[in-house]
């Protein structure tokens, strides 16, 4: 029997969002890019022609996430507006992962990152980490908080999103509000930032 020839357009980005839900609901332990062929109906040549290796693909699925994060979060902020930035790129961080599920598990189910909290310092190797303490840190000046809040209060404000696009991704979990007002009231009610 022949493989289906392949008409959906980009086969790359096929390859990589299915493969991105493929570890989703069954892991990564049971990757590969035979099932991954099997799963778009092309011939595993198709996906050797653009990735030598599961591995090989597995590292273009995590700049593509990181990248899409990334620009969801930079895409929130307007510099003219700094004062509200926090609020704003919380909720673009929530709302990223409330409506890509497959991206939030392949994220932070593995350890492709690394972000240290000690008593003095909350940073890490995380692209979209940096992002986020970044323009909450500018947010926070613009909003004159004192300088000795912006630990905890970084911390607050990443458990918050975190934790709101955890919740958002639990199967058991039910929410009827709206993701956005749920993330700026809470947001607003643990950090002085208005």
């Amino acid at each position: 029997m022949k493989d289906k020839p392949y008409h959906h357009g980009n086969l790359q980005i096929e390859l990589i969002e299915s493969g991105l839900s493929l570890i989703h609901e069954h892991g990564r332990e049971s990757f590969s890019l035979r099932k991954l062929a099997k799963r778009l109906g092309v011939s595993p040549t198709a996906c050797y022609n653009h990735y030598a290796t599961a591995e090989d693909l597995l590292v273009e699925m995590k700049k593509y996430v990181t990248k899409k994060f990334c620009d969801a979060l930079t895409e929130s902020i307007h510099e003219d507006e700094m004062m509200y930035a926090a609020i704003s790129m919380g909720k673009a961080y929530v709302n990223f992962f409330a409506n890509n599920s497959h991206y939030f598990s392949f994220i932070y189910d593995n350890e492709d990152y690394r972000i240290d909290l000690t008593d003095h310092s909350f940073d890490g190797d995380f692209e979209p980490f940096h992002i986020f303490k970044e323009v909450a840190l500018k947010s926070m000046e613009c909003n004159n908080i004192d300088k000795e809040k912006y630990h905890d209060n970084l911390i607050v404000m990443w458990a918050t999103v975190h934790g709101l696009a955890a919740m958002a991704n639990m199967k058991g979990f039910h929410c009827e509000s709206d993701w956005e007002a749920l993330t700026e009231k809470l947001l607003l009610s643990k950090i002085n930032l208005l």
